[in-house]
């Protein structure tokens, strides 16, 4: 990590910390699986990114995203449905999402199915994802493995992540993670193995009993970078953040 590198860290968590707001789900992970008991229970984001971050990637060459997404659960069964949209308008997305999840001895499951419509390029994909995470681990971290496979590109992408949640407030949430991604064909024109490592500060702040402001701030690098692959010419060292507000009900 250069001296850059680490100020732009420092600034961006520091600023994310002022503004105290965050949102853990992420552009590249935009559903929040709702896990209700017997109970149906919904929540909506609309928020901006700086960028467009998925798979380490910078997805929109340096473009923003304005998105929204309204996710529903009863008991085990979630399902949602997610919008992103450039801000040059020359790219958005549709996301439509089911899943199942359990809650089991500090475990957390979770089998998903989500099909993607490209409006733009007139394209679609389908893709199964699974997931678990556990919360038993000393100093009260979280530790999580997802893995999505595209039936387009017949490839896995896996990410492993490691949070620490605070509460410092009774209406104020703040998190840390680390984050590796791993490619195994999912970019069919990018290396496989190791993709990037990345950090990330994030909080929200609930005003309301349903509403909430959110953002975060994540510095992303490259790992095994190979210039000379299309699918890793966005692959690069930078970083982004995002705001924006909460609803459940």
């Amino acid at each position: 990590m250069n001296f850059n590198s680490l100020k732009y860290l420092i600034l961006g968590i520091y600023f994310i910390h002022l503004m105290l707001m965050g949102h853990d789900a992420e552009t590249n992970k935009p559903f929040e699986k709702v896990h209700a008991h017997n109970t149906l229970d919904a929540h909506f984001h609309a928020g901006w990114e700086s960028r467009y971050f998925s798979e380490g990637r910078d997805a929109l060459n340096g473009k923003s995203l304005w998105n929204s997404s309204l996710e529903i659960g009863y008991d085990h069964l979630s399902g949602g449905v997610w919008y992103g949209r450039s801000s040059n308008h020359q790219y958005d997305e549709w996301q439509y999402n089911l899943a199942l999840s359990q809650e089991m001895g500090g475990y957390s499951f979770y089998a998903g199915y989500t099909h993607l419509i490209f409006a733009k390029d007139v394209e679609s994909d389908d893709e199964w994802s699974t997931g678990i995470s556990y919360e038993g681990l000393p100093f009260n971290l979280i530790t999580s493995l997802d893995a999505y496979y595209s039936m387009d590109a017949k490839g896995t992408f896996y990410e492993w992540s490691n949070t620490r949640e605070f509460n410092p407030q009774e209406d104020l949430d703040i998190s840390f993670s680390g984050t590796f991604g791993w490619n195994e064909n999912y970019i069919t024109d990018g290396h496989d193995g190791l993709n990037y490592f990345s950090l990330r500060s994030g909080a929200k702040k609930v005003f309301f009993d349903n509403f909430s402001l959110a953002g975060h701030g994540v510095y992303s690098w490259p790992i095994g970078r190979d210039l000379n692959l299309v699918g890793d010419q966005g692959l690069k060292d930078f970083f982004h953040f995002g705001l924006g507000i909460e609803f459940s009900f």
